[in-house]
């Protein structure tokens, strides 16, 4: 009769330990393997919303969506345009929970925006929506909310694959200033609006991805960025704002300013 020997405590110990080995070696890669895929999924759905922009240019007279209109009366955002929506295929507007004028439906989040995933709310302003509105080109004066329309038309974007458009965010519009990192994502990482305009960080650009985000531009390509060139502080300093906007300098000159197209005095449609 053949007796089999059980393990000894050293051979466990062994055993034990060439698993955690391998658990540390390999949960990293995995981990790094899933962020990576979620970064693919968040540029897919900024591509989605960078070629509706283009679509949308295409059907109204070369005006791509505006980031706020005011042509027909109340401002209405980006975000509650029901032809863009359409555009980007979000369905009609059948459960305001789910898919009012400032979210947008869960499976067109970024999957990594714990914010907006978890509907995780702002003691002022909820905007489940993950991707922001770069208004940089109009927001250099006092008075952003006195313009009546915010948004470019294909003649006035020389290089359309140069110049974003939408980024990730934790509102709908967002701002060159608030993609310095050091103020905002590096202090308060994934959160909400207040707490970041708290800190002075209005319009903030969220870096989900390793510390990076994806970009997507006027001509509808998308490209992901570190963090450290997305923003530079020398060029902010020196005021050359490169992607951020088609001036050359910012703040722009009056010269620089006229370049703007005049708002549309009939849209084609109701926003």
């Amino acid at each position: 009769m053949r007796i089999r020997e059980a393990f000894t405590l050293i051979e466990l110990l062994v055993v034990i330990s060439i698993i955690a080995l391998l658990m540390g070696i390999l949960m990293p890669a995995l981990t790094r393997a899933r962020d990576h895929g979620r970064r693919i999924l968040c540029g897919n759905n900024l591509r989605g919303l960078g070629t509706a922009n283009v679509l949308y240019a295409e059907e109204e007279d070369g005006w791509y969506v505006p980031s706020m209109d005011k042509t027909w009366g109340a401002a209405k955002y980006w975000p509650a345009n029901q032809f863009f929506r359409k555009l980007v295929g979000y369905k009609s507007r059948q459960a305001p929970s789910e898919n009012n004028d400032y979210q947008a439906p869960k499976q067109f989040l970024c999957p990594s925006d714990t914010v907006s995933v978890k509907r995780q709310p702002d003691p002022r302003y909820n905007c489940w929506l993950s991707y922001g509105y770069n208004v940089t080109d109009w927001y250099y004066g006092a008075d952003w909310f006195g313009i009546t329309y915010a948004g470019h038309k294909t003649t006035t974007v020389p290089t359309p694959a140069s110049e974003m458009v939408l980024t990730e965010s934790n509102d709908w519009w967002l701002h060159w200033k608030g993609a310095n990192y050091k103020v905002g994502w590096d202090v308060l990482h994934q959160d909400t609006i207040m707490p970041y305009k708290d800190v002075g960080c209005d319009g903030p650009t969220l870096y989900r991805h390793s510390d990076g985000a994806n970009f997507a531009f006027y001509d509808g390509h998308v490209e992901y960025m570190k963090k450290d060139k997305a923003f530079s502080q020398e060029a902010w300093d020196a005021g050359s704002p490169g992607m951020w906007s088609i001036f050359r300098q910012w703040p722009p000159t009056p010269e620089e300013q006229s370049r703007l197209e005049k708002p549309p005095t009939r849209p084609i449609r109701r926003p």
